[in-house]
């Protein structure tokens, strides 16, 4: 496998990566929205991450998107300004090949250079998402809690996981 090479989202990227996230919405637990979001929808949401000049970042493997992570406003009240919310998503063909191991050091890295990110909550869906948490861990996050049964998706409840890193 080639390396990977990281970039700002482009907008030529965001079919691709709309994909990634739209697969995971179906196929997984750990994105907790139930119905693929539309093209329209998603362009609005990154237009929302681009006007607060926080990092979208694309992985590419051997010139096909393997993965996306970015940052999102963790709530929308001015007290929580500081504090933002990670999100990571591998497409399916790249899962388990430390791609996002790559692009949360990679979305760590953006932050730094942005002095408005103090915080960075990730909200892992279902404790049993291991791999999440390992990652999580070993970029330096802190478990500081689990919602019990809080999400509800595939008839079954689901846990969040919150974990904490200080820039």
């Amino acid at each position: 496998m080639k390396k990977n090479i990281f970039h700002q989202l482009k907008e030529k990227d965001i079919k691709d990566v709309l994909y990634i996230y739209n697969y995971h919405i179906e196929h997984s637990i750990g994105n907790f929205e139930e119905k693929k979001m539309s093209f329209v929808s998603f362009s609005k949401f990154i237009n929302s991450i681009n006007k607060k000049k926080l990092p979208f970042i694309v992985s590419k493997t051997n010139n096909i998107i393997s993965g996306f992570a970015f940052l999102s406003q963790y709530r929308n009240k001015s007290g929580y300004r500081f504090t933002f919310e990670n999100s990571i998503y591998i497409h399916p063909e790249f899962v388990n090949k430390g791609i996002g191991n790559q692009l949360l050091k990679e979305l760590i890295k953006n932050c730094k250079k942005n002095k408005t990110i103090k915080n960075i909550i990730a909200v892992i869906g279902d404790s049993k998402n291991y791999n999440s948490i390992k990652i999580h861990k070993n970029n330096g996050f802190v478990k500081i809690g689990i919602l019990k049964k809080v999400g509800f998706k595939k008839n079954k409840w689901i846990d969040s996981v919150y974990m904490q890193k200080k820039l």
